[in-house]
């Protein structure tokens, strides 16, 4: 890009009561194989009782002897993590803002190549690849959700991101005048200390792109998701179901305004859509013996759309 000076990335790493998952995360940002002038790394500790900025600290000075990375802590009282990833923006003075999962292990070229895609293409935001590391035996009934982990791999190859599924907010980077110029992550839409609420990132992405932004998929900027074994439960994923279901009816408040009784109306029609197949699949799994399980997921992900329908619509 011509005489163009190079870009900066800085790395936002949201964090709640996770300090030794974040160590690890901040060890593996600590070996990028980056020019460390390049990128700073800021943990935004989201109100955790643990003393994060040690946990900083501590990886930051071990790095030392190998050139440091610019590593700080910016604490916040316990706002979400919509709220941590603002105000990690805000502190932040690079060119491109990258989010992390306080949970992610991060490869070596993650950090080069998440810069080298926006300076080869005119994107406005990245979705990385992330790769699930299972801290337990998957359980059959995952194969079809692991998308509820964060996972995110759509092959190979680099390409433009026309239509869902957008990036995930485990691992993405967004060019900071984007970033300000639609305002930021939406408060209210997204996990809040052991909330399972989400929706976060994708309304974020898909409002991006509907104000002309373009969405990239770079998978060499590649992590490690890790989900320890009591997330691979039925009991972890009835919840996961019934957040998703509240986080769904909060973004379509949002997407599509509607008085309380037509969005009920909505939702009963989408439920009615969606019953049939969901009767066959309940049926095949009995006379398989496979029990209710799809059935629980089910009617816990109906149960938060429809106890939705009482919430605000996030601010």
């Amino acid at each position: 890009m011509g005489n163009e000076a190079p870009l900066r990335l800085s790395v936002i790493v949201p964090t709640h009561e996770r300090p030794e998952a974040l160590r690890r995360c901040l060890e593996t940002l600590r070996a990028q194989d980056l020019a460390r002038e390049r990128f700073e790394v800021l943990v935004v500790d989201d109100g955790s009782r643990s003393d994060i900025a040690a946990v900083v600290d501590s990886v930051a000075a071990a790095g030392a002897v190998a050139g440091a990375v610019a590593m700080r802590c910016e604490r916040q009282p316990n706002g979400g993590l919509n709220s941590a990833r603002n105000r990690g923006a805000q502190a932040a003075t690079g060119d491109v803002l990258a989010f992390l999962d306080d949970d992610t292990l991060v490869s070596r070229g993650w950090a080069a190549a998440m810069l080298s895609a926006f300076e080869r293409q005119p994107c406005a935001a990245v979705g990385g690849r992330v790769e699930l590391s299972l801290e337990g035996p998957a359980p059959g009934w995952l194969t079809v959700r692991r998308y509820y982990l964060a996972e995110y791999d759509l092959g190979s190859e680099p390409s433009w991101l026309e239509d869902d599924p957008v990036p995930v907010g485990a691992n993405c980077a967004v060019r900071r005048s984007d970033f300000e110029r639609i305002g930021g992550f939406r408060p209210g839409l997204d996990r809040v200390g052991g909330s399972l609420v989400s929706n976060g990132d994708t309304e974020f992405f898909r409002r991006l792109r509907a104000a002309g932004g373009r969405l990239r998929y770079e998978p060499a900027a590649h992590v490690l998701h890790c989900v320890p074994a009591e997330r691979l439960t039925v009991p972890f994923f009835v919840r996961r179901h019934h957040s998703q279901g509240v986080s769904d009816e909060l973004m379509f408040a949002l997407e599509q305004p509607a008085p309380p009784a037509r969005r009920a109306a909505r939702a009963a029609r989408a439920l009615a859509r969606q019953a049939p197949a969901m009767t066959n699949t309940v049926l095949r799994d009995l006379a398989r013996g496979r029990g209710l399980i799809n059935a629980r997921f089910f009617a816990a992900y109906w149960r938060g759309r429809f106890a939705a329908l009482r919430l605000p619509a996030p601010g």
